[in-house]
């Protein structure tokens, strides 16, 4: 039943908060440092060339570990990846969110996403991904509610779109 309350609280953050982003053109961008220098994407495949309207398989291994917190301070936690191909520059999730994209959840609790993403223009396109790592701490605050805290990861990759 708790589970059920943090994925509700999850899905009412994750549609309310109107915060937005800037983020340069690198591939993995801002937030992508952990405090210790560790990358927050150890992983990510996708093809550089890709065929016209058809679905092409990727895979992003995000890291779980954690900077300040113990794995015992965190009550609840769950790793989102947001992906679209419906712009030509790189996104934030604010911008994807309002983008045509899908959603995919880390049940497994591993942090490796796999997805596929299709394109629906040929020549150059840009693949944009968020993973949005939230967690929800047991300790309260000071005021008895629940303190959340949410990573965002933003990763571009140029692809070329090409008819079959």
């Amino acid at each position: 039943m708790n589970r059920f309350i943090y994925l509700i609280l999850l899905i009412f953050f994750i549609s309310c908060n109107k915060k937005l982003e800037k983020e340069s053109n690198t591939e993995v961008f801002k937030n992508s440092l952990k405090a210790n220098g560790e990358s927050s994407v150890d992983f990510f495949k996708f093809n550089d060339t890709v065929i016209i309207n058809k679905n092409t398989l990727g895979e992003i291994r995000y890291n779980l570990k954690l900077d300040n917190l113990k794995p015992s301070d965190v009550d609840n936690r769950f790793v989102l990846l947001y992906v679209t191909t419906q712009d030509d520059e790189p996104l934030g999730l604010e911008s994807i969110k309002k983008s045509k994209h899908k959603i995919f959840l880390d049940t497994i609790g591993n942090g490796t996403f796999y997805f596929e993403a299709k394109f629906t223009k040929t020549g150059n396109n840009l693949l944009n991904c968020v993973v949005e790592d939230v967690l929800f701490l047991k300790k309260l605050t000071k005021e008895g509610k629940v303190k959340m805290i949410s990573n965002k990861t933003s990763i571009s990759k140029a692809v070329f779109v090409v008819d079959k």
